[in-house]
């Protein structure tokens, strides 16, 4: 995964390490994991999330430059 040059304070990158059972034997396989909210991890590896479209509550709501 490439890094941005923006730090994002927040996102766990571990590895986990799961189990398939194939013809009776067990084969074990490392994959990565990132948790976080979905803002943050779009903002910390944009080129990984760029199928997502993503509003937050903040853009949803009306601005108060049109409020009187």
């Amino acid at each position: 995964m490439s890094r941005t040059k923006e730090k994002v304070y927040g996102v766990d990158v571990y590895t986990r390490t799961i189990k398939e059972k194939i013809n009776g034997s067990y084969h074990y396989k490392m994959i990565g994991i990132i948790e976080a909210p979905i803002n943050k991890m779009m903002k910390a590896f944009p080129q990984e999330f760029s199928f997502l479209r993503h509003k937050t509550r903040r853009e949803e709501r009306p601005s108060k430059r049109g409020k009187k």
